[in-house]
């Protein structure tokens, strides 16, 4: 029985030792057009939060841009404010853009927009001392939102995209596409 055991151990360090040196040094590449972001975004989405008992927001209809060059990832939401004064909501729309970088969290195999900052926030119907307010709404909401809600998730079905789960290379957006080199 001792025999079959080591034996079996010897087999498994041998296959794991093989497995390791073939994907050693070799680099995975995933390119994620706006269409492929925009498209897993749009799963989790409208999104309507409350705030301080009179501030309903929902985000919908996301837009994503990617720059060349960059590191970073470009979102466009409409955003629509519901604000209830005096017991009767009072709907107020807009437009929201938001960038931030990509944090990758290898255990999970998923990609998240890190740090959004507000870039631009039009609201209309709304005074210009109230934006600052709705401002710092929607960053707890982005906040929120994009720290619960991936970007795209690697598919652990695929070997290859299974295995190079351990190892965030390099994130740059190149041809409007964002290149993710994954790897061990």
């Amino acid at each position: 029985m001792n025999k079959i055991t080591i034996v079996t151990i010897v087999v498994l360090i041998t296959l794991l030792a093989g497995i390791y040196y073939y994907f050693s040094g070799k680099e995975y590449v995933i390119q994620l057009s706006e269409t492929d972001i925009q498209s897993k975004l749009e799963e989790k989405l409208p999104l309507t939060k409350s705030y301080f008992f009179i501030i309903q927001i929902t985000l919908d209809n996301p837009r994503v841009h990617l720059e060349n060059g960059s590191d970073m990832v470009s979102v466009g939401l409409d955003v629509v404010f519901n604000i209830t004064l005096n017991k009767s909501p009072k709907p107020i729309g807009g437009t929201l853009d938001v960038s931030g970088g990509v944090l990758y969290l290898a255990e999970k195999g998923e990609f998240y927009l890190t740090n959004p900052i507000i870039d631009n926030l039009t609201v209309q119907g709304i005074a210009q001392k109230y934006v600052d307010k709705a401002n710092r709404a929607l960053s707890k909401a982005l906040a929120e939102y994009y720290k619960n809600n991936p970007i795209y998730t690697l598919h652990v079905t695929d070997m290859k995209q299974a295995v190079a789960k351990l190892a965030l290379k390099d994130v740059v957006v190149q041809n409007k596409q964002l290149v993710i080199t994954l790897g061990i």
